[in-house]
C-alpha cells in the first residue's frame, strides 16, 4: 500500500482537515465573485504543487506537470449568493439569485453584502406573518435587505447595484465530528481535491494531477468546461456535494439514495458518467475498506461532470460526492470523516493512475 502505516487514509486527520476548511469557508464568494476564496484555495495548494488561476478565475494546481495519463480533480468554489438589484428611496436593498435559491429560508436571515470597499452586514426583511393573508410564504420578490440605512443616498454610499450578498453565518462545530456552515456546498469539495494531490504527491504519485477549484458551478459550469479544456485530462473527476438521505423527509431514498452522514462518498453512476471510471472507483473502495455509497443519475449529476464530459474530444468523467444536510441554507451540515474518506479515495485512484488494476506507488 502507498502508506507507510499500511492503512488505505490519505487524507490529515479531523483537527487538520477542520484547520484547513476554515479559511476557505471564511472566504466568500458565489458564482462570478469567487476572488477571495479561489485566493485562499490557492494559497494552501501552492504549499505542495504548482499553482496558478485561469481567465475565468478558477484556480488550479499541478503536480508531476508532463507525466502521463492525465487526471483531473475537480471541485467548484463557488456558493449560492444574491446580487443587488435595485436601491429603492427607503434605502432598502432588493436582490435576484445566484443560484438556487428557496425564498422560505430568507427572512430573518443574517446576510453579508461584499461591498467594494468591504463587506456590510445586513438581515433579509419582508413583512411579518401577522400582516400576511393566509398565504404568508414569502416569495423573492417580497423579500429585501435591511443594511440599516436611512436613504438611497445612504446607502449608495457603502453599495453598488451589482454588489454579491452571502449568509452571513458563522462555522460551528456539532457534536460527533460534524460541522454546520454556509458554503459546504462545495468547499468540502474544493479541498477535497487539493488534499487529495497532496496525498498523491507525497506518496510520489506518477501521473500528471490536475486540480482546480472551479467557478461558476451553481449557474453555469464554465469553470470546470474551460479547466478540462486546458488540462486534457484522460481522467477527470468532479467532487460535489449531495442530498444526505438522514431527515425525516417520507420517501428521501426514493428520490436520491440513501447517503446518510457518515456513510462515506456517494460514487456516481448514470447516463453522464463514465462506468468504467464508476467500477474503478467502487473497486478501489472495496479494496481499501473505505466506506461508500452509490448515487444514480438519469439525465444529469447536477455537478460540473454534465458539462465536462462534452468539452473537446470528450472527457471520460466521474462523480464522488459528500452527503450534506440542509443544502443551499446557511446551516448545511457535514461529516469530516465523509470528507476524509472521499480524499482517501480520490487519492487512491490518483495512484492507481485512473485504473484500480494497475499497482499504486510505493513512497
Amino acid at each position: 500500500m502507498p502508506n507507510p502505516d499500511g492503512s488505505s487514509h490519505y487524507a490529515p486527520d479531523a483537527a487538520t482537515l477542520r484547520r484547513r476548511l476554515l479559511p476557505l469557508l471564511a472566504a466568500r464568494g458565489p458564482s462570478g465573485y469567487e476572488e477571495e476564496p479561489v485566493r485562499a484555495w490557492v494559497e494552501l495548494a501552492g504549499e505542495f504543487a504548482d499553482v496558478h488561476v485561469d481567465p475565468l478565475g478558477s484556480g488550479h494546481a499541478v503536480v508531476n506537470p508532463g507525466s502521463t495519463p492525465r487526471i483531473t480533480l475537480i471541485g467548484h468554489i463557488d456558493e449560492i449568493g444574491l446580487s443587488v438589484s435595485h436601491i429603492d428611496d427607503a434605502g432598502r436593498l432588493w436582490a435576484v439569485s445566484i443560484g438556487c435559491w428557496d425564498a422560505a429560508i430568507l427572512y430573518g436571515q443574517h446576510v453579508v453584502v461584499l461591498a467594494e470597499d468591504g463587506r456590510v452586514p445586513g438581515v433579509i426583511g419582508t413583512a411579518p406573518p401577522h400582516l400576511n393573508d393566509e398565504d404568508s410564504s414569502p416569495k423573492m420578490a417580497d423579500l429585501w435587505i435591511d443594511i440599516g440605512a436611512t436613504s438611497r443616498a445612504d446607502a449608495q454610499s457603502v453599495i453598488t447595484v451589482g454588489d454579491p450578498v452571502v449568509f452571513g453565518a458563522s462555522p460551528v462545530d456539532l457534536l460527533n465530528g460534524r460541522i454546520a456552515a454556509p458554503a459546504l456546498d462545495n468547499r468540502l469539495g474544493a479541498l477535497a481535491v487539493l488534499e487529495a494531490a497532496r496525498a498523491a504527491a507525497a506518496a510520489s504519485v506518477t501521473a500528471e494531477i490536475s486540480v482546480v477549484a472551479s467557478v461558476r458551478e451553481e449557474t453555469s459550469y464554465h469553470g470546470a468546461m474551460g479547466a478540462v479544456y486546458a488540462t486534457n485530462p484522460n481522467f477527470a473527476l468532479a467532487i460535489d456535494t449531495t442530498f444526505a438521505s438522514d431527515i425525516p423527509q417520507d420517501g428521501i431514498e426514493r428520490k436520491t439514495g440513501d447517503h446518510r452522514l457518515g456513510s462515506g462518498p456517494a460514487i456516481g453512476r448514470g447516463a453522464v458518467t463514465d462506468e468504467p471510471m464508476a467500477r474503478s472507483l467502487r473497486r478501489l473502495a472495496k479494496e481499501l475498506e473505505i466506506p461508500y455509497t452509490i448515487e444514480a443519475y438519469g439525465d444529469e449529476s447536477g455537478s460540473d461532470a454534465d458539462a465536462m464530459a462534452a468539452v473537446a474530444a470528450g472527457i471520460r468523467c466521474g462523480v464522488l460526492n459528500i452527503p450534506i444536510r440542509h443544502m443551499h441554507s446557511s446551516g448545511e451540515v457535514a461529516d469530516l470523516a465523509d470528507l476524509a474518506g472521499t480524499i482517501d479515495l480520490a487519492a487512491a485512484f490518483c495512484l492507481a493512475g485512473g485504473d484500480p488494476m494497475r499497482p499504486m506507488r510505493e513512497p
